[in-house]
């Protein structure tokens, strides 16, 4: 199975997606060139995409350019969780009965 590499691909490149979805090349390529669709246009994207067939997910139209690859060893280690059990002064003032 083909794997496609980004939603532009999917639809045969910047001419071709640009007549699809009915924008100026110079706004796919825009949004190519970012690696972003416009939240407003997402929606219309991923429609057009569906009724021409192609294989796309609202995924796709999110993260044009493919997700970003993080593995949990790229990320920083989580920081020790601290644990307290004194209250603060709005949860003290909570549990003071109002005059």
């Amino acid at each position: 199975m083909e794997q496609h590499s980004s939603i532009f691909a999917m639809f045969g490149g910047i001419r071709p997606m640009a007549r699809a979805v009915d924008e100026a090349p110079s706004n796919i390529a825009a949004w190519k060139r970012v690696g972003r669709i416009p939240a407003e246009k997402q929606p219309h994207v991923l429609a057009v995409g569906l009724k021409l067939g192609l294989p796309i997910t609202a995924e796709h139209v999110v993260f044009p350019l493919g997700r970003p690859h993080a593995t949990y060893d790229d990320l920083p280690p989580m920081p020790a969780p601290v644990l307290c059990d004194r209250q603060t002064d709005s949860q003290r003032s909570a549990d003071r009965p109002s005059i």
